[in-house]
């Protein structure tokens, strides 16, 4: 039950418990989910299992333990972490190198399967295996057992991975460091929260004794500070035994410490942290009141959450309408409530602003504060959150048997380390379903302006340091709350949708044929419009259906000139709304609806995507038919597009991550014209006209597109559905949009760019190799395989042997149906002076593969991950989704979708050998460096 906290003060409490009493126990405990076996070994360590089938043939398993940074001596900081990565590099039944191989070797990557993180207050391993093999299962429990008592933590593979845990610190430096250094000290005033980072300090990282780490590990690894979760599909009692059996000789290897001071410290006055930094490129504020953290056991607790909910909807809302006004003060708010630590939680105000705009930014959110104390809440507004509230709870208990085990075991985690109630989505459905219509306006409005009193304030502000721009002072920001905190202000003026989404539903629709693919469960539907509907009912989710409207043409359209118009065009349509209701009356009409209908234009193709319930599938169709027919266009929309614009750019070319990733896309298409950077200077040359005609002229022809639906629908009622709604479009009959060759290049030799950036130690670099594969799947599914091979052959040779990164990754970039510019990429970030030496190590091991090919064990490692991840994405809808586009696109046989298993097969080291030669061409790459800008 993952909630956000609020406080309700006891004579609140009381005043609403005559209201539910006769159906509901405020005071009632909240149980714990009974479909989980939960118990305790005599050494203390706690264990929960759950037996689930999404996805099918794989067991979620988590080790968290009771202690992260927060509990590090001072000579300690970052060990914790580094512990963490020792998990990884040799223990009792694991020699250094050996848990990762053997995983990959099963399926299960590094990254998405087999991974840990700390935080401040705990340390969570995670490990995501195929449950389909015995000695699998045993495996992974004895790898988590090592975890938890097992590590060798040699003094030679410490000192290995004291350089990937630096590197992964280097990898967060730069303006989020810096403001973080600052405003951590503040957040978490006179707490040794702010004293804490889990990552550590590097001095501390490169030199600390093996003698401390074991302390760490010895004093805070122990039985009673650790829960093993194990949620999958596999046989409860079976796993249940294997965990008792692998846990219960795990003792307490040190006597027991006491636990750090974890109290956040509140306090009167209002605290204030100003940062200007120069490769900060957006304006914001806060406003953080924090308060003591409250209980969430009882029902009145959760009802508590419930009204805290509201209070987050609301508040977001209105600021959604105002910063649609053209006169905004603003860019964009929100407000929400969340957790600062185990004893304080915060409810907190967020504006982001133009520059030199701080105080109106604050000055809104302290008006907007006002009048929801004066004020409160209306009933329409309260009215529509309880309508999404429900609609949640509604879509996650239709869905509740096809819940993923990650999710779950997230629930179980957070249960042991932070005693947040877990009862289960039936229980939670039928509470809320008890609860919700009792509450009131007036306990909406109370709370909220209980969470919005004044002490315990900390007001952060970050901004970018350039001339021109002053940096107001902490005395300056105080006195525009105290203006807008003096200022009169009025009730809210809450406006209702005064119609539906469609005043009048089309008609005339005829199908014209329909056959079926049975092997692959397709029935495709043509209207008589020319629209051609491709439909897979499935059973993977109850309660989802994703669809697609796509036809071939998109941006590459349009001349070069109006490209950036093109781009932008849905982007116009999106703030002015669509059948004509404005964005903020659309949202109002589809209150408690999970529909989405959004339209799209991207290089070579353009469409709408969108998902729905089964039972709101008529309103996604409807939003759908608004979104081809009737897009918005008004002056003012306009204008708010181009005042969020101008925002987005003002600043650019301070952020280095932003200059390199633009030079790597200008060098990489040979600096075309679909690549250039968005500037003040093209957002000028925007014209609203030329962007609505050009969304017009993409949607003026129903025949130029294919229908793609897939999930929880019967044919019988979708089909009448689908020929009122897509069968209608207007259409010419013809088929004439394609897209449009724009002449994308792949530079034809070597090109070497350095871009020299920032003012931290950082620096990064990509590889990238002209590699245009055929859509032959087979083709495809080689270099799939080959790019797996060489992303863990680099990690072995640059991680874990050299230590001098702490990730690689390797991938194919391609924009089909465009061809020229394909290229496969190979990224990692590292201290400057080491790059060049790395990229040569790179280019060793690709020649090596070329010359030699891989081995038979990285070949299997490769084919085994393509298969697990094949054998899960089949039960999704959204593989599905994206498969069936792709086959109707290029003409592809259907048969394909179910006969990778074949292909993944037929990879062979011969065959990746060839693959190396033919897709990492040495005389045709390009280098791209960023290291930092020299200090003058």
């Amino acid at each position: 039950m993952k909630k956000h906290l609020l406080v309700l003060s006891s004579v609140t409490l009381l005043a609403v418990a005559g209201l539910v009493a006769q159906t509901v126990d405020l005071q009632q405990t909240i149980p714990f989910d009974r479909a989980v076996k939960t118990a305790t070994l005599p050494n203390g360590l706690k264990y929960f299992i759950r037996q689930n089938g999404r996805p099918a043939k794989r067991l979620s398993l988590r080790l968290a333990v009771k202690a992260g940074s927060l509990f590090e001596a001072d000579d300690q900081q970052g060990l914790a972490h580094l512990i963490e990565h020792m998990a990884f590099n040799g223990s009792a039944h694991f020699k250094p190198g050996e848990l990762v191989s053997y995983f990959e070797s099963i399926g299960a990557r590094l990254g998405p399967h087999v991974n840990a993180y700390t935080s401040f207050d705990e340390t969570v391993y995670m490990l995501d295996v195929p449950s389909d093999q015995p000695e699998v299962v045993q495996k992974a429990v004895t790898a988590l057992a090592d975890f938890a008592g097992g590590l060798s933590l040699t003094k030679e593979e410490i000192d290995k991975e004291r350089g990937v845990v630096i590197e992964e610190w280097r990898g967060g430096l730069g303006a989020g460091s810096r403001i973080r250094d600052k405003q951590l000290p503040i957040l978490f005033y006179q707490s040794r929260y702010a004293e804490r980072l889990p990552i550590g300090k590097p001095e501390i990282l490169r030199t600390a004794p093996p003698e401390r780490l074991r302390a760490f590990y010895d004093t805070w690894y122990r039985p009673d500070r650790i829960a093993v979760i194990a949620v999958g599909d596999t046989d409860p009692q079976q796993i249940e035994q294997t965990i008792r059996t692998t846990f219960t000789p795990l003792t307490a290897r040190a006597p027991a410490a006491q636990p750090p001071d974890r109290k956040v410290p509140l306090h009167q006055q209002t605290l204030v942290s100003v940062v200007a930094d120069p490769e900060v490129t957006r304006s914001s504020v806060s406003i953080v009141r924090k308060r003591p953290r409250e209980d969430e056991q009882k029902v009145g607790d959760y009802r508590r959450d419930l009204v805290a909910r509201i209070v987050d909807h609301i508040m977001d809302e209105r600021f959604g309408e105002l910063e649609r006004k053209p006169d905004a003060k603003f860019l964009s708010a929100g407000a929400g409530n969340s957790s600062l630590s185990k004893d304080v939680a915060t409810f907190d105000m967020q504006a982001t602003v133009q520059d030199g705009r701080l105080e109106d930014g604050i000055g809104v959110l302290t008006t907007e504060a006002m009048r929801v104390k004066e004020f409160g809440f209306g009933a329409s507004e309260i009215d529509r959150a309880k309508a999404w509230m429900k609609a949640f709870y509604e879509h996650a208990y239709t869905d509740r048997d096809k819940t993923e085990s990650g999710s779950f075991a997230q629930e179980y985690i957070s249960y042991f380390l932070n005693g947040e109630p877990s009862p289960g989505i039936e229980y939670e459905y039928q509470l809320v379903q008890q609860l919700l219509p009792t509450i009131t306006d007036a306990d909406t409005s109370s709370l909220a302006r209980s969470l919005l009193k004044d002490d315990s304030r900390v007001i952060l502000a970050t901004m970018p340091q350039k001339n021109g721009v002053k940096v107001p002072t902490d005395a300056e920001l105080q006195a525009a709350i105290a203006t807008a905190a003096n200022t009169r202000v009025t009730p809210w003026t809450d406006t209702s949708a005064t119609r539906g989404l469609m005043e009048k539903a089309p008609g005339g629709g005829a199908v014209a044929s329909r056959r079926a693919i049975d092997d692959v469960g397709v029935t495709i539907v043509k209207f008589a419009n020319g629209v051609e509907a491709w439909l897979k009912p499935t059973d993977f989710k109850n309660d989802q259906i994703l669809f697609s409207l796509n036809a071939m043409g998109g941006a590459s359209l349009a001349p070069p000139d109006e490209f950036l118009d093109a781009s932008m065009a849905t982007a116009l349509v999106s703030e002015a709304g669509v059948g004509g209701l404005k964005a903020t009356d659309l949202q109002k009409v589809l209150t408690g609806k999970l529909v989405v209908a959004r339209p799209f234009i991207s290089l070579s193709s353009h469409g709408v995507s969108g998902s729905a319930p089964p039972a709101q599938l008529e309103t996604a169709l409807q939003l759908l038919y608004q979104d081809v027919t009737a897009p918005g266009d008004d002056e003012e929309s306009f204008a708010l597009l181009k005042k969020q614009l101008d925002a987005a750019v003002a600043n650019r070319g301070r952020s280095p991550q932003q200059i390199f990733g633009e030079k790597l896309s200008q060098v990489n298409t040979s600096d075309h014209y679909t690549s250039q950077p968005l500037t003040p200077e093209r957002v000028a040359t925007l014209k609203r006209d030329r962007m609505i005609a050009f969304y017009r002229a993409r949607f003026a022809n129903a025949a130029d597109f294919t229908f793609f639906m897939v999930g929880a629908f019967k044919l019988d009622d979708a089909i009448p559905l689908l020929t009122q709604y897509i069968g209608t479009l207007p259409s010419t009959g013809q088929k004439a949009s394609s897209f449009k060759d724009v002449g994308l290049h792949f530079p034809s030799t070597i090109v070497k760019e350095k871009v020299e950036a920032g003012r931290e130690p950082r620096g990064q670099s990509v590889l990238s190799f002209f590699a245009d594969p055929s859509i032959d799947p087979q083709e495809q599914e080689f270099v799939i395989a080959a790019n797996t091979v060489l992303d863990i052959a680099l990690r072995d040779i640059l991680r874990e042997e050299l230590g001098q990164t702490y990730t690689v990754s390797v991938g194919l970039s391609q924009p089909l149906p465009q061809k020229g510019e394909g290229h496969i990429q190979i990224r990692f970030g590292a201290d400057p002076k080491n790059l060049d030496t790395m990229i040569d190590r790179a280019m060793q091991e690709i020649g090596r593969l070329q010359k030699e090919g891989p081995s038979a064990d990285l070949t299997n490692r490769a084919k085994e991950s393509a298969r697990r991840g094949y054998e899960t994405a089949l039960r999704t809808n959204d593989y599905w989704l994206g498969r069936l586009q792709t086959i109707q696109t290029y003409n592809r046989d259907p048969g394909e979708i179910l006969s990778r298993p074949k292909r993944i097969d037929a990879v062979t080291p011969q065959v990746l050998q060839e693959t190396f030669k033919k897709y990492f061409p040495s005389d045709r790459m390009t280098v791209v460096t960023l290291v930092p800008a020299a200090t003058q």
